[in-house]
């Protein structure tokens, strides 16, 4: 019987292996121990850059996640559209004029009036008054839609001006 250098075997393997063979199944054994050990240690610096940061605009069932990778920026939501399964969506700025593009539009939205649209070539935000609920905004996508009140809204626009 072949033993595979990539597998470890159980105490059943020592048994098949027989006597003679029970020197090289140590060997390959600590090996293997030795690979899963550094693998676990490594485990938390696996796909870090170092300058990434995420902060939590809205969690829960319909999360918004302001991110930024050294000179990009995204805003990650889950897609209202779809109610059967969880989509989430990305909006990218390559840069942090086009973010603050973004602000802008925000604090510009909120002195306005209902129905007010700020347009962009891929996305648009709505302001909404509710009767009850207050302020809210509409971002659309091409492909997906979320809304967010305003105090999520306050939060992003400082969180903006802190990147």
């Amino acid at each position: 019987m072949g033993i595979d250098i990539g597998m470890c075997y159980t105490s059943e393997g020592i048994e098949r292996l027989g006597f003679s063979n029970l020197s090289f199944y140590i060997g390959t054994s600590n090996y293997c121990m030795k690979k899963l050990i550094l693998s676990i240690l490594l485990l938390p610096l696996a796909g870090r850059s170092g300058s990434d940061n995420s902060i939590e605009i809205r969690a829960g069932e319909w999360p918004i996640n302001l991110e930024s990778s050294g000179a990009t920026y995204s805003l990650i939501f889950r897609d209202q559209g779809v109610m059967n399964s969880v989509v989430l969506d990305t909006l990218p700025f390559p840069n942090i004029e086009q973010l603050r593009y973004f602000d802008k539009a925000l604090s510009t939205l909120k002195t306005g009036n209902n129905g007010d649209i700020a347009r962009f070539t891929t996305y648009s935000i709505k302001r909404a008054d509710k009767k009850f609920d207050g302020l809210w905004y509409i971002l659309k996508t091409k492909y997906s839609t979320t809304d967010f009140r305003q105090s999520e809204a306050d939060a992003m626009s400082k969180a903006i001006r802190g990147f």
